[in-house]
């Protein structure tokens, strides 16, 4: 498996309305667990509307992810969401992110295709979609991979 865990640190920001912490983005893999501070910055959108996600104390936060959409061929959505800075807080998360195998191809699993609903997505490699994402996590690499590259038209 390609699983793995990550400690962010988001340092005060005097001019927040300026600066997010973490870009708008879906997370790559099947699943995301989250444990966060108390200081409320995370935001998930929904129909266009950014919402905050208040942090509760000894509670994860479960993101799914953009496998796990391409797993249940769209019936589970991996949520866009985002750090905003906060003015005079600093604030911790510990996501961790579980991945499949970088050697594992996926695709829509077959109790979620029928001839109503037929796969949206192609086979994808996750070695090969992870490190194109990945390369977009540290350089400007101008249109980031996205799940939407594989659907099908």
């Amino acid at each position: 498996h390609s699983s793995s865990p990550r400690l962010n640190y988001s340092p005060p920001c005097p001019e927040p309305n300026a600066h997010r912490c973490i870009s708008p983005h879906t997370d790559a893999g099947a699943l995301t667990v989250l444990t966060q501070s108390e200081v409320r910055s995370l935001q998930v959108e929904l129909d266009g509307e950014w919402f905050d996600v208040p942090p509760v104390p000894g509670t994860f936060v479960i993101n799914t992810g953009d496998v796990m959409q391409v797993w249940s061929n769209g019936l589970y959505r991996a949520p866009l969401h985002r750090v905003i800075a906060q003015r005079t807080l600093e604030r911790y998360s510990a996501p961790y992110f579980l991945n499949p195998s970088y050697e594992t191809e996926y695709a829509p699993i077959p109790s979620t295709v029928t001839p109503d609903r037929p796969a949206k997505y192609r086979p994808i490699s996750w070695g090969a979609f992870r490190m194109s994402r990945f390369a977009g996590d540290f350089a400007d690499v101008g249109q980031e991979t996205q799940i939407s590259d594989f659907e099908i038209a």
